[in-house]
């Protein structure tokens, strides 16, 4: 079953959550079982083995970026982006009060969304955004803290992929032509988009609302 992953770039999650990238080594059974006592097939990224029953999910790298095209391309521009104004796409209108403040509870709030089952169904809720804003603009997408990016993402893959995010994982997804980002980490609630030309501002707000999210900037930015 591993042997076909030999000497391909992969991404491996393990039991634990854990992502890795590198190129495989795959192993047989037999020599877990001479060199770890273990009968199964294990995988090698870098120093560190991988037995089958250890593994979560593997998924090929090698084919995610475009030939010719260079995994940091983007450097340049999500350094200015993190560096200028974002906007929330929330559950709330905006930032609660402070706890107890008006009689409101929003923490209590806050752990009832982030339950297992509730939190993989705000997520799919905003693929299915970012899928709609795909419909109109190039979209790139990356899951390894910017190691690897796909263009343009199978839709049901990368919706499924999104709302079984874990551990360190986290969803940058940038448009080019529009010199926009978002992200998505795996412990919250929101999702944060760095638009500074307000160039998705519009379309953002419309499709937000059909998947009853609501939009806003915090207080040290200015509405466009």
């Amino acid at each position: 079953m591993l042997q076909r992953y030999e000497g391909k770039r992969i991404r491996l999650t393990d039991e634990y959550g854990e992502v890795f990238t590198g190129v495989a080594e795959a192993y047989p059974s037999g020599f877990g079982l001479h060199e770890f006592d273990r009968a199964e097939e294990s995988i090698r990224l870098g120093d560190t083995f991988f037995f089958l029953s250890q593994i979560r999910t593997i998924e090929e790298l090698s084919t995610t970026d475009k030939a010719g095209e260079d995994p940091r391309r983007y450097d340049v521009l999500m350094g200015k982006l993190l560096e200028g104004p974002y906007r929330i796409v929330d559950i709330l209108p905006g930032q609660a009060p402070a706890e107890g403040k008006h009689g409101g509870q929003y923490f209590a709030v806050e752990r009832y969304f982030l339950q297992a089952e509730r939190l993989r169904a705000l997520r799919r809720r905003y693929a299915e955004l970012l899928l709609r804003l795909n419909c109109y603009y190039r979209m790139d997408v990356s899951f390894d803290s910017c190691g690897t990016w796909e263009t343009n993402p199978d839709p049901g893959r990368f919706a499924d992929r999104l709302e079984t995010l874990s551990g360190k994982e986290y969803l940058r997804a940038v448009f080019p032509e529009r010199n926009a980002m978002a992200d998505l980490e795996p412990g919250g609630t929101h999702m944060t988009v760095y638009d500074p030309s307000s160039a998705l501002l519009d379309l953002l707000k419309r499709l937000a609302e059909a998947e009853g999210f609501f939009v806003w900037s915090p207080p040290q930015t200015t509405e466009a």
